[in-house]
């Protein structure tokens, strides 16, 4: 996250520059600053125009809320002993790290508010992290020291606490996401100093992965991928119905906005 806002920051004081030099000539002459709300969490954008029908715009936004709560895991059999899992604590959150954007808004006509919009989101990539708390449960002995197996051959999969007695999960998208969508609105308007705009389209992720974790060897994990050949039960029944697959292969997601930009000159 540390990287990305960093490339935010410099990002936005390289545009900052842009506009200083191109006063003159009428490019890049405004600058607008927005919050955003949508599917991607709350966020900053920067906005400046290149031209009459481009508009650019960077900005960083992150999902600050998190969902917490009790999940029933059963009772499991670890260590020679039964270990009850029926209330285990859980905390899960949306686009964990945040994600950075580069956009360009690109209009029909030099006065039409409807725009196409292309470019790309950026960031760790984490869609969705969930953490389960399992060290109640556990002696501190076991944190990190026993696993979870799942499948055979090359589907089998090891899952265990990390060393503080917490199973982490996450739903992965790739670090780079290109976009492409419409919208309608202008950021920046030199006859407004605010203005609302509208976006809506998706994001190409080229699928989902699911995975967890295992510490064993590692303190910092050893992801495990879940597919559905995986998650086999004792009678070689496919746990899920074979869902995870069928979510993981979709290669986009669907993505909408709603902003309000401050011009500032």
């Amino acid at each position: 996250m540390k990287k990305t806002v960093t490339f935010i920051a410099a990002l936005a004081v390289s545009l900052m520059g842009l506009t200083a030099r191109a006063q003159d000539k009428q490019i890049a002459n405004h600058l607008a600053v927005g919050i955003t709300t949508g599917l991607d969490g709350i966020g900053l954008e920067v906005a400046l125009p290149m031209s009459p029908y481009v508009q650019l715009r960077t900005g960083y936004s992150l999902f600050p809320f998190a969902f917490k709560g009790n999940i029933n895991l059963g009772k499991i059999e670890a260590g020679g002993s039964t270990r009850d899992l029926t209330h285990t604590p859980i905390k899960a959150s949306l686009w964990h790290g945040g994600a950075g954007k580069l956009l360009a808004d690109i209009f029909p006509g030099r006065n039409t508010s409807f725009h196409f919009t292309v470019g790309a989101y950026m960031g760790p990539g984490k869609l969705f992290h969930a953490s389960a708390d399992l060290s109640g449960a556990l002696d501190p002995a076991d944190y990190a020291t026993m696993a979870v197996t799942y499948g055979q051959g090359a589907d089998k999969i090891s899952i265990s606490t990390d060393p503080k007695g917490f199973v982490n999960a996450d739903i992965k998208v790739g670090v780079v996401r290109p976009y492409v969508g419409i919208g309608f609105g202008r950021a920046v308007n030199p006859d407004n100093r605010v203005r609302v705009t509208f976006d809506m389209g998706v994001l190409i992720t080229g699928g989902f992965k699911v995975q967890s974790y295992s510490y064993l060897r590692n303190p910092k994990g050893d992801p495990s991928v879940l597919t559905s050949a995986a998650l086999i039960d004792d009678e070689g029944h496919q746990i899920d119905n074979g869902w995870i697959d069928k979510i993981c292969g979709f290669p986009i997601m669907p993505m909408m906005k709603l902003n309000v930009f401050f011009r500032l000159f």
